[in-house]
């Protein structure tokens, strides 16, 4: 048995057995870890306005990211074993609508960017390096993002120059549209540590996190952070939940539709104020689901658009922001990508169901990140676009979630295990219920 350091969570532990000596076993136990947090590091990297004050080009970026997921793809194919053949129809249905794309080469090369990060993060390989490379890229994400939401809180507060944009609050992100879901996933999970830690430091993050959340004018994100925090709430702390379930409809509401005068004074709140009640992807929703009409059955291609929300770049390359990821999927991949993709996930579904029976703190930060994604997914459409960290983390928790759903593990929370060295020569993977 080994517990995490960052989550407090006991797993059973199993020796890497693939016909490695001991030496080997290490090194390539070594190689997932340094590996997974090298594809965190990179995604947010990409997602700071650091790239734009060092000059690299996007390509030399979009390079580092393919790299990065194809060492971690690769670590996880030579882990060996089985695969889930449920998931491989899922990216085999994608494949399908590459042959109707408009730009067929571009397609492809968006799906492969999706299948190596699906390979490296995602729920298709279930052997220990895998499982353990998604393991430490989970534990280094969920405690990056509480830690980004106290540094983007003092830096508000400090009123530190937003250098991603002027109007919404951005920090050192390179759009409020990002900071948002950050600021938002990192309110929920510092709650649900506050909830089973029994700790006014985590409650104060979750507390102090709103600042750069609605600052940063995402109505989504408040909106998602919202449901997360209300449903954990009220699996947990049922009253304090249903009273949350009230006011939080009716607070959002007042900030967005009546917060005029803290719009023109500069309240942290204004920003939402500022966007007011306007659907502003009412177009792009229409354009997806035309887009879907033209080709229902295997869809337009993977990262193609047709309609509002696409254009061309000066090389010719379609760009594409699809206003939702549901109906992304639906007009990307067609009706046989987007039946694939939800079966698959009802049974992951169907099967947490039962895992989650006396769970812990693992269980709930992988409920309310997913709870957060499903809604925040109504309005933004990241779910294909494998070079955006939200898509990175969808697939992350995806993987995680499928190791959790399809194997048990036994969650116990128990002081951290110090000497980590004891256990070198293990790879923490779930125990059978």
């Amino acid at each position: 048995m080994t517990t995490s350091s960052i989550t407090g969570i006991t797993m059973r532990l199993k020796p890497v057995s693939m016909g490695l000596t001991p030496r080997q076993s290490v090194g390539l136990l070594k190689f997932a870890r340094w590996t997974a947090i090298s594809i965190v590091l990179v995604y947010f990297i990409r997602g700071t306005v650091l790239p734009w004050y060092l000059h690299v080009p996007y390509s030399i970026w979009i390079g580092l990211t393919i790299l990065a997921l194809s060492v971690g793809a690769g670590a996880a194919v030579i882990g060996g074993g089985k695969w889930r053949w449920g998931w491989v129809a899922v990216l085999c249905s994608f494949a399908a609508s590459i042959f109707l794309a408009e730009q067929p080469i571009s397609a492809g090369l968006h799906w492969f960017g999706i299948v190596l990060l699906v390979l490296a993060v995602g729920p298709v390989i279930p052997n220990p390096i895998a499982v353990r490379l998604r393991f430490i890229a989970w534990e280094f994400l969920t405690m990056g993002l509480t830690t980004l939401t106290g540094i983007f809180v003092i830096w508000y507060l400090l009123h530190l120059p937003s250098f991603g944009g002027m109007v919404y609050f951005t920090g050192f992100m390179n759009q409020s549209m990002l900071l948002g879901p950050i600021a938002g996933m990192g309110v929920a999970i510092a709650l649900a540590r506050a909830i089973h830690g029994r700790s006014w430091k985590w409650a104060v993050v979750a507390t102090l996190g709103l600042i750069p959340l609605l600052a940063s004018g995402s109505r989504v994100a408040a909106c998602a952070t919202g449901v997360a925090v209300c449903l954990l709430l009220f699996r947990r702390k049922p009253v304090l939940g249903g009273i949350c379930a009230l006011v939080f409809p009716v607070a959002l509401y007042a900030m967005i539709a009546l917060g005029h005068q803290e719009e023109e004074g500069g309240s942290f709140t204004g920003a939402l104020a500022h966007k007011g009640m306007e659907n502003s992807r009412t177009d792009l929703w229409r354009c997806r689901i035309d887009e879907f009409v033209s080709s229902p059955i295997i869809g337009i291609g993977v990262a193609m658009g047709t309609g509002s929300g696409s254009e061309q770049d000066s090389k010719g390359d379609i760009r594409v922001e699809p206003g939702s990821s549901y109906l992304a999927l639906l007009a990307m991949t067609g009706a046989v990508g987007t039946l694939a993709f939800f079966s698959a996930l009802a049974y992951l579904l169907y099967r947490f169901s039962f895992a989650t029976k006396g769970a812990g703190l693992e269980m709930d930060i992988l409920s309310v990140v997913g709870i957060y994604m499903a809604v925040h997914g109504v309005a933004e459409g990241w779910i294909l676009g494998f070079g955006s960290p939200l898509c990175f983390i969808f697939w992350l928790w995806l993987g995680r979630f499928a190791d959790v759903a399809l194997k048990p593990a036994r969650a116990v929370i128990k002081q951290p295990v110090r000497n980590y060295r004891r256990f070198r020569y293990f790879v923490p993977v779930p125990s059978k219920s």
